[in-house]
């Protein structure tokens, strides 16, 4: 029997920008097109397990033709190839992990007043990581979000973050250990969702790509399928 493939989709999160979501509903579907020539037998999305009935409760209600679809990712595209692929559901894999020992702003603010040139370089690395897809049509973010350049460029930051703190005080090495048990339990819940034979396409915020695709081709039984293959 084949391995399971898995097609991860760095995503950015829509409901930070409504008006592009608005304008760009041709764009959008067309997104959503290419996607479903992955011809995925399941649609995995960030959301928690806790959510998930009320998550596949609104998308029954889509099928109908009872529901105007919110300004996320999760339905402006993953309703839409669930629906064309006649899915009867989709699957939620995020996990809900306490991000507060320390927060991130914490962190910061630790490399502010005791690293202020490792601050300062950070705040630059991560404003020119933003700047590269501001301006950006939805399908080209969802490029560029999914290229190697790109995501060569957050584990470098992470790295960065690593060396917040001392001896004494590893507080970016705190928090990156919150993040890596987030992505490493996703990971875990996308595999107890596919079997052999599936399709799985996974939406997903673009921050966890790079973790979860070193994950999952760790672990040796999923045929990883990229992105950059589809856009």
């Amino acid at each position: 029997m084949s391995k399971p493939e898995i097609l991860l989709v760095g995503m950015f999160h829509m409901t930070v920008d409504p008006t592009s979501v608005n304008e760009e509903q041709e764009e959008i579907i067309r997104v959503s097109e290419k996607m479903k020539k992955f011809e995925p037998t399941k649609i995995a999305v960030e959301k928690s397990f806790y959510v998930e009935e009320e998550m596949n409760k609104r998308y029954q209600s889509f099928l109908k033709g009872d529901l105007q679809l919110a300004y996320d990712e999760v339905e402006q595209l993953g309703f839409r190839i669930a629906k064309a692929m006649d899915h009867p559901q989709l699957y939620s894999v995020d996990e809900i992990v306490d991000m507060s020992s320390p927060t991130l702003e914490q962190v910061f603010e630790w490399a502010k007043e005791h690293q202020p040139e490792l601050f300062k370089n950070l705040v630059s690395s991560q404003q020119s990581l933003q700047q590269s897809i501001t301006g950006r049509s939805i399908s080209d973010k969802l490029t560029y979000i999914n290229s190697a350049a790109y995501q060569d460029d957050l584990p470098r930051i992470y790295m960065k973050i690593s060396r917040i703190g001392d001896r004494q005080h590893q507080v970016g090495v705190h928090w990156l250990k919150q993040w890596h048990q987030r992505d490493l339990a996703i990971a875990a819940n996308i595999s107890r969702i596919v079997k052999n034979g599936d399709r799985l396409l996974v939406l997903i915020g673009a921050d966890h790509l790079h973790l979860l695709q070193q994950f999952l081709k760790d672990s040796q039984d999923y045929k990883l399928i990229y992105a950059s293959e589809y856009f």
